[in-house]
């Protein structure tokens, strides 16, 4: 008798053998199966995901182009329905009982993920408003004038300069309308006509926001980089930027010369406590340097460098004003600036909330195939990729960090295709782009409505002017970091 684990029957000629292993490999066989079925249901799902959430993606994008929807209300509306098609839970625990619900790990969590950043703005915004209520602003831009007579292109040239400084310290929409209201007049006065003032207050804003310390700490933050990594980059940019505006000032000038609109405005009586003269006026104008030697020379921690910053202004502009008086100067400067900061505040929370979204573990493995298919993986395709679109930075689109570029940087990052250094300096790259000519910056539109410029007819002409910054941001990032 054979035993019970083998048994021979005899089939057409042949002995087939059956056996206690032909059994445990055919139960095998159909484990396999059904665990290959169970992968290509999770791949076809995930797939569905994938593309349901792009095409949300684009929608907003369109919501977001067409006006329809404010970008910051924008940002929480992804980061909640890319959680919703992801399938996140709204609430759950991992085995190690940490919170992996979208209203912990991304409402929660996401609004204060760039929290250092934001409250590097607040105080950067408080020292603008002390920068402008004590007239350092406005004396830095008229003495500039000054200098530069009644020659339009040397005016044009010095309040370039000016104007870029101040806005290496400052920011906001507020200190905009304040430098503008002063420096676009004193240009048509003195000859330039309206374009080309428009273009001196976009090119000064994108050379002095590329070395912003408040900007490139918040840029490197949303990346998820070093400060330092990514101030070398923005200053390739800045420098690129200034020799740009130089070009088009000249050749502007060259091909229109002088043309008289409209007189500048005429200035209100100055308040004799805040007339900068002297030697005290004169330290007082060097207030925003101060942060960026103090940052930058002596490794200060920025919201100290802004605090040591304010202190140096009122030091030297509150003689006369007096100690009632600088207090309450430096109290409404304080609420005012929290208002100035407000709406890069709130971009930065939604930001926050869609970099938390995008790196959840449902929806990355939801995008990651399509990521993939596009994402550069050598030197010449990320040369390609970055120069050629990059005006997918307008609009708030997908290379713009301030929009749905944050996501797309996220979900790069997070493959590993290329050094996080090389991925944060494409996207500072193309930012210059979007800081001179997106359509739906709020500097861009209060200054083409100052103006009376089209802002998108603008964006069409800037845009060969700022297109070789770019390429010497995506150079400069294959030079040091690839």
């Amino acid at each position: 008798m054979f035993s019970e684990a083998q048994r021979n029957v005899l089939h057409n000629g042949r002995r087939t053998t059956f056996c206690a292993d032909c059994q445990a490999r055919s139960a095998a066989r159909v484990f396999g199966i059904r665990i290959l079925i169970i992968k290509i249901y999770k791949r076809r799902k995930n797939m569905v995901q994938g593309i349901l959430i792009l095409a949300f993606m684009l929608f907003i994008m369109a919501l977001m182009v067409s006006r329809k929807m404010p970008t910051v209300i924008a940002l929480f509306v992804l980061a909640i329905g890319i959680c919703f098609i992801g399938g996140v839970p709204a609430v759950g625990v991992d085995a190690d009982g940490n919170a992996i619900g979208f209203l912990q790990g991304v409402i929660q969590a996401g609004s204060l993920k760039l929290g250092d950043a934001i409250m590097v703005s607040v105080f950067a915004g408080w020292l603008g408003m002390v920068m402008e209520k004590t007239r350092i602003s406005e004396t830095m831009i008229k003495k500039g004038a000054e200098l530069g007579g009644d020659k339009t292109l040397v005016v044009t040239l010095v309040l370039f300069v000016v104007s870029a400084l101040l806005f290496t310290t400052v920011n906001g929409l507020g200190t905009v309308i304040m430098i503008g209201t002063i420096v676009i007049p004193i240009l048509v006065s003195v000859g330039a006509d309206k374009f080309t003032a428009t273009a001196v207050m976009l090119f000064a804003y994108c050379v002095g926001n590329n070395v912003n310390l408040s900007n490139v700490n918040a840029m490197s933050a949303v990346m998820g980089g070093g400060f330092d990594d990514a101030y070398r980059i923005q200053v390739v940019g800045a420098v690129a930027a200034f020799i740009s505006g130089i070009i088009f000032f000249v050749g502007r000038y060259r091909k229109t010369g002088r043309k008289y609109a409209f007189s500048a405005l005429a200035e209100a009586p100055e308040e004799d406590i805040y007339q900068l003269k002297g030697v005290m006026g004169g330290l007082a104008l060097v207030t925003p340097v101060v942060p960026l030697i103090l940052v930058l020379g002596f490794k200060f921690p920025m919201i100290p460098a802004f605090l040591v910053s304010i202190l140096w202004a009122c030091l030297f502009t509150s003689l006369k004003a007096g100690w009632k008086r600088t207090m309450n100067m430096l109290t409404k400067a304080l609420f005012d600036g929290f208002s100035s900061t407000a709406p890069s505040v709130t971009l930065m929370i939604g930001i926050g909330m869609l970099l938390n979204a995008i790196n959840m573990p449902n929806v990355k493995a939801a995008l990651e195939p399509f990521m993939r298919v596009v994402m550069p993986g050598n030197t010449i395709a990320f040369i390609i990729f970055f120069i050629v679109l990059a005006p997918l930075c307008l609009y708030r689109g997908p290379l713009n960090l301030w929009g749905m570029g944050a996501g797309v940087a996220a979900l790069m990052v997070g493959l590993d295709m290329l050094p996080l250094n090389v991925v944060m300096g494409g996207f500072l790259s193309v930012s210059s782009m979007q800081l001179l000519c997106c359509p739906t910056n709020t500097h861009n539109v209060w200054v083409c409505s100052f103006t009376g410029e089209e802002v998108t007819s603008v964006t069409k002409r800037l845009l060969p002017y700022i297109w070789p910054v770019v390429i010497a941001g995506v150079i400069a990032t294959v030079v040091l970091y690839m």
